[in-house]
């Protein structure tokens, strides 16, 4: 029951009490009653979940989930994320430039490696903000609802001051061709085969 509340108070600290009651709901009742007025856990969960609307609760849901460690990423043998590309590169010089071994940081669960120091530095003040969407798997794929592993991740964009990452430059094109809408329906899909 400790390890229960102990995951809760991590994803409340992080995002919030509601977030929090939304993790547990969603992903830890599922083996008992929510209903359980003996489960510590349960309750506090309860107390917070009727504060979150519900156009927010996939977003939500994602957020929490991510620092849970549950979500899919896109990671080689040795556990690095984008083939070892430079995220923050792929952001301030907007090309694919491959990181160093050296200059690796931790987070989510994935290892990131970086070209120079700057940037290590960088990803570490605000790493959220450079974590490519869907795990690193292939934006347009998505749309389509399959989870591919990109070519080579030269085939990214910045969109609204977030990362998305594509199989090849053909899949980048048709992603950018409406690509508000191909959003929406990759988060729909990615919602649905993230935590499979």
């Amino acid at each position: 029951m400790s390890e229960e509340i102990n995951k809760l108070k991590t994803v409340s600290r992080l995002f919030g009490p509601v977030a929090a009651a939304l993790f547990y709901t969603t992903l830890l009742a599922a083996n008992t009653a929510f209903g359980d007025e003996r489960n510590p856990a349960q309750v506090l969960a309860r107390q917070w979940v009727v504060q979150l609307p519900k156009a927010s609760h996939q977003k939500v849901l994602l957020d929490a989930e991510q620092v849970m460690g549950t979500i899919k990423q896109n990671l080689d043998s040795q556990g690095i994320v984008l083939k070892g590309y430079d995220v923050v590169a792929l952001f301030t010089e907007r090309k694919a430039v491959k990181g160093s071994s050296d200059l690796s940081v931790s987070y989510q669960n994935a290892t990131y490696l970086f070209t120079s120091a700057a940037n290590r530095a960088e990803f570490e003040m605000d790493p959220a903000k450079y974590v490519p969407q869907y795990g690193g798997f292939c934006a347009y794929a998505l749309t389509l609802g399959i989870l591919s592993d990109p070519e080579v991740p030269d085939a990214c964009l910045v969109y609204k001051g977030k990362l998305y990452v594509c199989g090849n430059q053909g899949a980048m094109k048709a992603f950018k061709k409406d690509i508000d809408s191909n959003i929406e329906k990759a988060n729909a899909y990615w919602h649905q085969l993230a935590s499979q």
